[in-house]
């Protein structure tokens, strides 16, 4: 057996892996009550899936790469999320992308397959007079290889409070602030999110976010692009807005508890990354 036929039975078995993974999730959670956002937490036995599909370009790098072209990507995501009882709940993500970048002096380049895998828990420590919880997420990098191409192939650790308030009629306000601690050569981050939703009738709802990334500074070469991925810097700094619409289908329409989104999201600032605008349209289902 050659060196080619062995690393395409490994991609095969990690994609066979990533999609058991898939499949026992949506059938584990996609059964049938209230979504929870931020910082509350989910009672016992209640959840929250969404399956998303998005599209992400760039002609922009904000950074020292004169001779980027073109980066064209597209992913596939799951997020789950389910309560465990007595104020935990635990929350995780699968996602599945292919890019192709666009480089005047390296050419093309391009991957596609299982990325990272994150996985985590939430603590709810109060809910008055605004909820106030903690989180724990792991990150993983086991169903791809480094040279794929899809992430620096290292192991994260981020700790996190969040903070959210009711807003009655005017709907909800969160805020999250974590620092995220990076193995191997990339740099750790400081993380923060700063989101606002509310309902516009029954059934729809709009929501906006701030998701921020500040580096610490401490990668071992902050220049170096793993992989030629631009989208994978070892060290970078990023603002990403992100607007939402979403519809909850009624109960008497055979879809109950089932939703769709579109999401805009725009990298707005930030150093050392694609300066671009990506669409998604998700699904969701709370129980």
């Amino acid at each position: 057996m050659n060196k080619n036929t062995k690393k395409s039975q490994r991609k095969l078995s990690r994609t066979i892996t990533g999609l058991s993974l898939s499949t026992a999730l949506l059938s584990t959670l996609i059964m049938s009550s209230t979504a929870t956002a931020g910082a509350w937490v989910g009672k016992e036995g209640s959840g929250y899936v969404k399956l998303g599909f998005a599209n992400f370009t760039s002609d922009t790098y904000r950074g020292n790469n004169p001779t980027f072209k073109e980066f064209d990507g597209d992913n596939t995501s799951l997020y789950a999320e389910y309560g465990l009882g007595n104020s935990f709940s635990i929350y995780g993500s699968l996602l599945h992308q292919s890019y192709t970048q666009e480089d005047t002096v390296t050419g093309i380049s391009e991957a596609e397959g299982f990325a990272d895998t994150e996985i985590g828990i939430r603590y709810q420590w109060q809910a008055n007079p605004f909820v106030l919880s903690t989180s724990f997420l792991v990150k993983t990098p086991f169903l791809y290889e480094e040279d794929d191409g899809l992430g620096n192939a290292q192991e994260d650790y981020e700790a996190k409070v969040l903070i959210g308030k009711g807003l009655d009629e005017y709907g909800y306000f969160g805020i999250e602030m974590g620092y995220r601690l990076r193995t191997g050569a990339p740099s750790d981050e400081y993380r923060y999110l700063i989101e606002y939703g509310f309902n516009i009738t029954e059934n729809a709802y709009f929501r906006t976010k701030l998701d921020g990334i500040l580096s610490a500074e401490n990668s071992d070469d902050s220049g170096l692009i793993l992989n030629t991925n631009l989208s994978n810097p070892l060290e970078y700094d990023s603002g990403k807005l992100e607007l939402t619409t979403g519809y909850n289908f009624n109960k008497n329409s055979g879809l109950k508890g089932f939703g769709v989104e579109l999401t805009y999201t725009q990298e707005i600032y930030g150093n050392n990354i694609l300066e671009g605008d990506s669409i998604q349209v998700g699904i969701t289902k709370v129980f």
